[in-house]
């Protein structure tokens, strides 16, 4: 009865996460066409390329990290390492909040030299600059992702995907239209803001969920 409980429980919560990311998807796929219709040919050009950058780095600092923070964290929690869990998902956070910052400084600071000397466009300067905040609550939130995935609750990762990308959706698409004025860049950069603000609201979600637990 043990085993079937734990089977049951895995296929909920595997489609849970599995909906989450469907939903996800189609927001993704809304938003996209006003904020085409606000960017232009232009200010897409700009968008697309500072989350090409925004990509690789990301793919650098925190892409593997929720999936190895949940593996170390369930490994533990099978042998009944309780406090060995949790000191894993403290070590990972430290770890998360320093490669963060140092890539968000990396895409920060560095950002007018990719631009013009990889790029030759000079423009995804500016949000490339709003994309790099971004690299920091990513890590933390993958840690975070992470910590919820291993202890074998999917929800609270599925619903923070899910206002992830609600937030980005709303903001992206206000930002971009009120700054549009100011030139397809600025309005690339609002559109990239949407990115961050998403993380961001995600990224205190679960540390809220995370005090209730």
């Amino acid at each position: 009865m043990s085993n079937k409980s734990k089977s049951n429980s895995f296929i909920i919560q595997g489609s849970i996460l599995a909906f989450a990311g469907i939903l996800v998807r189609v927001i993704g796929l809304i938003y996209r066409i006003p904020l085409n219709r606000i960017l232009g040919e232009s200010g897409m050009g700009y968008y697309g390329t500072a989350f090409e950058i925004y990509n690789v780095l990301i793919l650098l600092s925190s892409q593997s990290m929720p999936l190895a923070v949940s593996k170390i964290v369930s490994e533990k929690l099978e042998k009944k390492q309780y406090k060995n869990a949790h000191k894993v998902f403290k070590g990972a956070l430290i770890y998360g909040i320093t490669i963060g910052v140092i890539f968000g400084m990396l895409a920060f600071f560095g950002a007018d030299w990719i631009s013009v000397k990889i790029y030759k466009l000079p423009q995804v300067a500016i949000p490339l600059r709003i994309l790099a905040p971004t690299l920091t609550v990513a890590c933390v939130l993958g840690v975070l992702r992470g910590y919820f995935q291993g202890m074998g609750n999917m929800i609270p990762t599925s619903v923070s995907q899910i206002f992830e990308q609600i937030f980005n959706a709303v903001v992206s698409v206000a930002a971009a239209a009120i700054l549009v004025s100011q030139g397809p860049a600025w309005a690339a950069m609002g559109g990239t803001l949407g990115t961050c603000i998403g993380a961001l609201a995600s990224t205190i979600f679960l540390i809220i969920i995370y005090m209730l637990y």
